[in-house]
């Protein structure tokens, strides 16, 4: 994955823009969208927590958009026990606080989003302070607060049910995700039982899979992990090339990741990220 749970890692990529010492509030409900332009054209992209400081493209909308590509240099999404390989691509993206950063893109012959022109991490986003609006502020609210190593990848180091793990945030989609080698570890210690047949999901990058659906006593930062799925060995779906997506070794396989869903985060109100401090703060009820 781009460098999180089941990990995008970009290869070539450069550092990602400087924050602005400004605020930005965004609404999860029920897709998270901000307005852009690239290359003086204006895009809506989708915001996703769990991409790193990276601008992802289709090859259909980087050639509408005008976006050239780094001759020569390629990057590879690593979801999970798998591989797509793409493109890199450096376009200018202004956003409405008229702030104009040069942007790592990643051009993959894959759907990028169903929703908008391109995916973006929040990471992406010239603001020191981001907060994603998921509902109402309950009475009795409490923070929880994270720390971040790179305040532009909203992923943190946790423990789950005895297991060290990265977490990352999924606001769009309602079910926890656990990649390959947390849910081996978890079933190895009893920490999740298998709950119904094989079904079919999305994971990202328009690519979908076999999932299967687990139940676990598990909490995670306080909260309980909600409809979860744990990844199997079924291939990756919908790539729009023969052969753009590869499958790893299970020695190169991520470390163990989640994603928590945004069942698992139903009654928490926002996500916050503060630049400086490189806290991230969920505010949950009580």
């Amino acid at each position: 994955m781009l460098r999180a749970l089941v990990a995008l890692v970009c290869v070539v990529m450069l550092a990602g823009p400087a924050a602005a010492q400004s605020s930005i509030t965004l609404n999860a409900n029920p897709t998270i969208l901000v307005d852009a332009s690239i290359n003086g054209r204006p895009v809506r992209l989708e915001v996703d927590l769990r991409f790193p400081d990276v601008l992802v493209l289709s090859q259909a909308a980087a050639e509408r958009l005008g976006v050239r590509r780094v001759p020569l240099a390629r990057v590879v999404a690593a979801l999970d026990d798998a591989r797509v390989s793409g493109r890199l691509a450096r376009p200018h993206v202004a956003f409405a606080n008229g702030e104009r950063v040069r942007v790592n893109a990643g051009v993959f012959p894959v759907p990028a989003s169903r929703r908008a022109d391109g995916v973006i991490g929040p990471g992406v986003l010239p603001y020191d302070r981001i907060t994603i609006v998921l509902g109402g502020d309950a009475a009795g609210a409490r923070d929880i607060v994270l720390s971040l190593d790179d305040p532009d990848i909203w992923r943190t180091a946790t423990d789950v049910g005895g297991v060290e793990a990265q977490l990352s945030f999924d606001s769009a989609n309602a079910p926890t995700v656990l990649n390959r080698s947390l849910a081996s570890a978890l079933d190895a210690s009893g920490g999740v039982a298998a709950s119904g047949d094989l079904e079919q999901a999305q994971l990202m990058l328009g690519l979908r899979t076999l999932m299967q659906p687990v139940t676990s006593d598990t909490t995670v930062a306080g909260l309980a992990l909600g409809p979860t799925l744990a990844r199997t060995r079924s291939p990756l779906l919908g790539a729009e090339e023969e052969g753009a997506v590869t499958v790893l070794a299970d020695a190169n396989l991520p470390p163990p990741a989640l994603w928590l869903g945004r069942s698992a985060i139903s009654h928490c109100a926002s996500i916050s990220v503060d630049r400086s401090s490189r806290t991230l703060t969920l505010r949950c009820a009580g």
